[in-house]
């Protein structure tokens, strides 16, 4: 399916692919850390026609693999990628893996669709990587530690075809600068007016934001993909801090309890903290209302507690309003001493594993300290 992306710098088109979750042992997946993945990145076969430049990705641990494409600060490229890896019955598109930069030192991204087009931001050769899920870079070039580098390799299969501007065929750049002008001329905001994708987890197209009846609307629709997007703040806490807001959930993507890895399909509303936690709100399909629980992912599950809401089937589709004092909220759900501020407002979408479509609104994001509005969204 065809989705528009509003950036100054790229357009993103999405074809998705759906797949059915075999029962498996999904925590496999998540347990890709340093010292302990099974899993390699493969050697690049590359072919090359006077248009297009194909690369062939068999293997899962090789870090950053060379194109031979060499770019200069503002040539536009596409690269359309197709394949999966089958990661234990966890179906993972190149959206949800493959990453790029231009030169070793350039800013690594990620490929928010299956189908990239991108402006090189420097100069240099276009390099490309599959990265694990749950193993994250914490520098900006994407540096892999050798014990990654170095692991056993597992076999995926990952076909790109790299097209440089020149190679761009009449239809396909009329395609473009149709949508291009859609994306400018649209009253859309990708990501939502404000936000920014987490770097950590790199952007996709999940979220959007767009003025309904006067009103501000910040909306996720889940096929198969994730996002988390983030908007910086720096709010001093205290005992009287309500945060408020109104959602509207159309429907939930867990097909198991949201506290396992196989039933980790939701979305919902968080606040971040300045000693690195963070507490999201959500709806859940399987839990009772008042429950919380730690992240049951790997790395998240140092950071992140989960508190139900609202729960089952009953109310989708209405407009349900919120109002939770902070500190109560966290000394109930997070062990250790209260944070002191507020650092981020994050809003979270994932259904990476059972693969169920799913979609929710949030609006009237406010922080209110002792009667005084702090924050409004």
């Amino acid at each position: 399916m065809l989705k528009e992306r509003q950036t100054m710098q790229r357009r993103m088109l999405v074809k998705m692919h759906k797949s059915s979750l075999r029962p498996a042992a999904f925590w496999a997946l998540f347990v890709v850390c340093v010292g302990i993945s099974s899993m390699s990145y493969s050697d690049a076969i590359t072919a090359n026609t006077s248009e297009i430049k194909k690369l062939e990705l068999s293997n899962a641990l090789a870090g950053w693999i060379q194109t031979g494409i060499l770019l200069e600060a503002g040539d536009p490229f596409e690269v359309d990628a197709r394949g999966m890896w089958d990661a234990e019955g966890l179906i993972l598109a190149p959206r949800h893996v493959l990453w790029y930069r231009v030169n070793k030192n350039g800013t690594a991204r990620n490929f928010s669709s299956d189908d990239l087009f991108a402006v090189s931001e420097g100069n240099g050769e276009l390099e490309i990587a599959i990265r694990p899920p749950s193993f994250y870079w914490f520098d900006k070039q994407g540096t892999f530690p050798p014990e990654i580098l170095e692991a056993p390799e597992i076999a995926v299969s990952f076909t790109l075809e790299i097209r440089q501007s020149g190679a761009l065929n009449n239809s396909r750049q009329n395609e473009t600068d149709k949508n291009l002008h859609q994306i400018f001329g649209g009253s859309e905001d990708r990501p939502p007016r404000d936000f920014e994708y987490l770097p950590v987890l790199g952007e996709s197209e999940v979220w959007s934001g767009r003025v309904v009846n006067n009103e501000y609307y910040v909306s996720a629709k889940l096929e198969d993909d994730v996002g988390i997007i983030k908007m910086p703040v720096n709010i001093e806490l205290s005992e009287t801090m309500l945060f408020s807001f109104d959602w509207l959930y159309e429907s939930l993507p867990a097909a198991a309890a949201e506290t396992s890895i196989a039933g980790h399909d939701y979305l919902s509303i968080a606040l971040e903290f300045d000693n690195g936690q963070d507490l999201t709100w959500m709806w859940s399909k399987f839990l009772p209302k008042g429950t919380s629980f730690r992240c049951p992912l790997p790395w998240w599950s140092e950071r992140e507690t989960h508190y139900v809401l609202d729960s089952g089937s009953n109310g989708l589709g209405k407009w349900t309003s919120h109002s939770r004092n902070v500190l109560d909220d966290y000394a109930e759900a997070v062990a250790g001493e209260p944070p002191k501020k507020i650092v981020g407002i994050w809003l979270i979408a994932n259904n990476l594993f059972a693969k169920q479509d799913a979609s929710a609104s949030f609006r009237n994001i406010t922080l209110v300290d002792d009667d005084e509005q702090v924050f409004s969204y």
